[in-house]
């Protein structure tokens, strides 16, 4: 299957738009197909299109058929990488298979082109039909949409009643940080928060993907001005200097390492003040804290494993 996706700026409820256009190569002369895909981020690598098709016959034998269907999807937020589709249709034939028709497919859909939320993918898959003689390799192109990080102009939304002070740059200012470090410092911390309420992105870095992982926050809140970090979280933990491991030493900016087990890091956050982090999680970018007053609190502090200073 392939296609060309017009331009149609998603909903709340979606992440992006498709149309496909492309052609059935199943036996002679080749048919065309026809979809409308609206993409839905499931959390994680995981995703789900739900499309209408139109797969319409081209040989005398062959009617046109029409359905719905629905695609398991892997990396379609991923920048860069190609999309694996699992998934089926169904629907109604008319003309010469005027009959109820299903069918399963897998496939692939690869990134050609992507400029801020629009891109030019081409996609191919293999279509089983319940219909005889129509099975075949649907290829194409897809031409689409999909929500940028900065497409909502949201306001940054509470996080479970969470308070953090405006006051970065003085609170960094009082602990003896030049004043243009604390600056510095304080756009970083402003940046990240900007980006609450963005979605757990497996690989997202925030560059028209649509969400973040937990190091992809941090190296764009940093890289946003000027300053380069490591993209993973392990190569973050091993960033600028290490501070002790104490609430009452944490500067704004700094970023703090977790782990599920042992040493080895698996999470990172930015603290942002009074106790206060934010991180991008399963349940995407949000406010934690770390403190025994309450049961999250004092589960962030038992997988806390270090500090690291990036400005100072």
């Amino acid at each position: 299957m392939a296609g060309v996706s017009l331009v149609v700026a998603p909903a709340a409820a979606q992440q992006g738009v498709l149309v496909t256009a492309g052609r059935v190569l199943a036996g002679s002369p080749a048919e065309s197909s026809w979809h409308l895909t609206v993409e839905r981020d499931l959390g994680g690598p995981l995703g789900f299109d739900g499309s209408l098709l139109v797969l319409p016959g081209s040989r005398p034998e062959s009617g046109d058929l029409y359905g719905a269907g629905a695609d398991l999807t892997l990396f379609s937020a991923a920048h860069g990488l190609p999309t694996v589709l699992l998934g089926g249709a169904a629907g109604i034939g008319i003309g010469q298979q005027k009959r109820l028709w299903a069918s399963w497919s897998a496939g692939l859909r690869m990134p050609l082109v992507i400029v801020g939320p629009m891109r030019l993918m081409a996609e191919g898959r293999w279509r089983d039909l319940t219909i005889d003689g129509r099975d075949g390799f649907e290829v194409g192109l897809v031409f689409g949409y999909r929500a940028d990080r900065g497409d909502a102009n949201r306001s940054r939304p509470e996080s479970a009643g969470l308070w953090i002070s405006p006051a970065t740059a003085e609170m960094l200012r009082s602990s003896g940080i030049p004043d243009a470090k604390a600056k510095l410092l304080s756009q970083v911390v402003e940046t990240a928060l900007d980006e609450m309420g963005q979605p757990y992105v497996w690989g997202g870095t925030g560059d028209g993907n649509g969400g973040f992982d937990c190091s992809g926050l941090i190296q764009y809140a940093y890289g946003r001005h000027g300053v380069l970090l490591p993209r993973t979280a392990e190569g973050q933990s091993m960033a600028g200097i290490a501070v002790r491991r104490d609430v009452d030493l944490l500067l704004p900016g700094d970023i703090l390492t977790f782990s599920e087990h042992g040493d080895k890091v698996t999470h990172v956050g930015l603290y942002v003040g009074d106790g206060h982090f934010i991180h991008s999680a399963s349940s995407g970018v949000r406010l934690s804290q770390l403190s025994d007053d309450d049961a999250e609190g004092r589960l962030w502090l038992r997988k806390w494993v270090g500090v690291r200073r990036i400005v100072e």
